[in-house]
């Protein structure tokens, strides 16, 4: 038999390479399951799922717009967890506020002072 991951050659019996340390794919029904394991043999985790409806919550939209990182990691993770509306509206007020905010802390205030710069 040969290692898929380096082509070398190893015993029919061998769990891991002695030569590469991958884990050998002998072609078991949790192997073939999840091609993702790397021929690991324990429980397979379950998909993160956020519970409940999928209906968006004043105070989180809240947050969003006050805390933008905190609204793009919510968007990220209703989307993830199967909640695509609120997901979306999370992650778009939090890249819009991130917008604004940087907007309005560093390039509203460089325009109002151009015209102060030139005068003599």
């Amino acid at each position: 038999m040969t290692c898929k991951h380096c082509g070398a050659s190893i015993s029919e019996n061998d769990v891991k390479c002695p030569y590469c340390d991958s884990y050998i794919d002998h072609g078991t029904a949790n192997n073939s399951a999840n091609p993702y394991n790397n021929g690991y043999q324990g429980q397979n985790r379950p998909a993160f799922r956020i519970q409940g409806p999928d209906e968006p919550q004043t105070i989180l939209i809240v947050f969003s717009l006050l805390i933008p990182f905190l609204g793009i990691i919510l968007g990220v993770l209703n989307l993830n967890g199967e909640h695509p509306k609120c997901g979306k509206l999370y992650l778009i007020l939090g890249i819009a506020s991130f917008f604004l905010i940087s907007c309005g802390t560093f390039i509203f205030p460089f325009l109002f002072a151009l015209p102060f710069i030139h005068m003599k």
